[in-house]
């Protein structure tokens, strides 16, 4: 599942540029930094903190006052709940076992 956060991420940090959004400050910067929170938390397989971001991602719009430019808006809102779905499921359903299965696995 964490390739699937991390690919998100970097979707989101490329969106600007490939979409043309990338003159408006503002949705540039939330881009690039929810699209780095997100690729970095994926990484680290912290799932509840990566589905948070994906919710902050998903609001940021309209918290941030850019909510009427459509393609900030809709990779926002795309990459959000991709990762809200897919990062949620995995920390919240992800057995306990597994969790200390993996852990104990690092430390060996």
């Amino acid at each position: 599942m964490n390739w699937v956060t991390l690919i998100a991420g970097v979707v989101l940090i490329l969106a600007p540029f490939v979409t043309g959004y990338s003159g408006t400050p503002m949705t540039l910067w939330t881009s690039l930094f929810m699209g780095a929170v997100i690729a970095l938390l994926g990484c680290m397989k912290l799932y509840k903190w990566a589905a948070v971001a994906g919710v902050v991602t998903i609001v940021a719009p309209w918290i941030l006052g850019f909510s009427g430019i459509g393609t900030a808006l809709g990779m926002c809102l795309a990459v959000g709940i991709v990762v809200t779905a897919v990062a949620g499921y995995k920390g919240v359903f992800a057995k306990k076992n597994d969790q200390f299965t993996t852990a104990q696995q690092r430390s060996a």
